[in-house]
């Protein structure tokens, strides 16, 4: 077909003027589509549309104020939001310099994106397994502030056989420690850390890291055991992961067996790829719910990995614009056929993890 506006319709006096009608027709349709896009733009852009235009497109800009999409556009900027995590990066490698969080791993290229939005947080708390000479303890000190609660863990290695000159331990009483305090505890020991550690902070940590033993099994013992202490919008964090890749070795006196190939518990990183199937619980059919590998992991949002570090983010209380909270989703989920063997697979999924579970057992006290 031809153009619009070059169609021969003939009109009352003949094809001459028939022609030239459509033509004008054709014209305004061009120039009324334009207009619509002008306004389209003008009312994305600047958050208001004009009223004989009004398209629902816009409506999600159009509830936006200028000063507000002007700084929504320059956060997203790709110059200055490069510029302002690697102040957050270096602001971290400065304060840990002397940790090898630092000059060893280089967590400070995770840590520095990650942890900068609990910084001046209100009645912050935060929890680390493993500390030796409480460089760490004042560091954090130093990073959250000196209002922020700063909870550690320290421990002698395999039967307690390693003695860490750690001056922490005496920063209960001692206030120039600002609100540092340092627990003496096995954390691969469940009962000691639900009546010591966690029963003295009762209302839970922004953010949890486990610099511990190292061992593969210990790191799933004790996330198992805090996980359900940890804050909404709070953070797990598991560091020094390379463990999980040794098929036999050694570490603070503990012989254990891990390697790339091992199933878990025996491969940390294994399991907490296994808790990735209970973020996605909502979508294996009815039977779903009932999905779960040990108690609050429904409270589980978010599961990354980086470099020898692994961290697991906890959903955040509140709604959505729609009224919605997060356990409210997914939202009618498609079902497709074969939906009744799903429900198989997850029975025998929860079987074969129950059975892996039972190799932890040797690694409790």
């Amino acid at each position: 077909r031809e153009p619009i506006g070059r169609q021969m319709n003939p009109g009352p006096s003949g094809d001459k003027y028939g022609a030239k009608e459509n033509n004008m027709r054709g014209n305004i349709c061009i120039k009324s589509a334009l207009l619509c896009l002008i306004s389209y733009l003008i009312g994305c852009f600047s958050g208001n549309s004009l009223s004989s235009f009004t398209t629902p497109s816009c409506s999600p800009k159009s509830s936006i104020t200028e000063d507000k999409y002007q700084q929504e556009k320059k956060s997203h900027d790709g110059q200055y939001d490069h510029d302002a995590v690697m102040s957050n990066i270096n602001v971290f490698q400065k304060l840990f310099e002397s940790t090898d969080k630092t000059w060893r791993h280089g967590y400070h290229w995770f840590y520095g994106r990650h942890l900068h939005r609990y910084r001046g947080k209100k009645n912050l708390a935060i929890l680390e397994i493993g500390s030796r000479r409480g460089d760490s303890a004042l560091a954090w000190k130093e990073y959250f502030g000196s209002n922020a609660n700063i909870d550690m863990i320290t421990y002698g290695g395999n039967n307690d056989s390693h003695k860490f000159d750690n001056p922490t331990i005496n920063c209960a009483n001692d206030e120039s420690c600002g609100r540092i305090h340092t627990f003496y505890c096995d954390q691969s020991d469940a009962e000691r850390l639900e009546k010591e550690v966690i029963a003295a902070r009762p209302d839970g940590w922004d953010v949890v890291i486990d610099d511990g033993s190292h061992v593969p099994a210990h790191n799933i013992i004790s996330f198992e055991v805090l996980w359900k202490h940890v804050r909404p919008g709070g953070v797990y964090v598991v560091e020094d992961i390379e463990t999980s890749y040794y098929p036999k070795s050694t570490v603070y006196g503990y012989n254990f067996e891990a390697g790339i190939s091992a199933a878990p518990p025996l491969n940390a990183l294994s399991r907490f790829r296994q808790y990735v199937d209970v973020i996605n619980r909502g979508y294996m059919g009815p039977s779903g719910h009932t999905f779960s590998l040990f108690e609050g992991d429904d409270t589980i949002m978010e599961i990354g990995f980086a470099r020898n570090v692994m961290f697991v983010r906890k959903a955040l209380k509140g709604t959505d614009s729609g009224g919605k909270s997060y356990d409210d989703y997914p939202h009618k989920p498609v079902i497709l056929p074969g939906i009744n063997l799903v429900h198989d697979t997850i029975k025998e999924t929860l079987a074969i993890f129950r059975e892996q579970s039972k190799l932890l057992d040797k690694w409790r006290p």
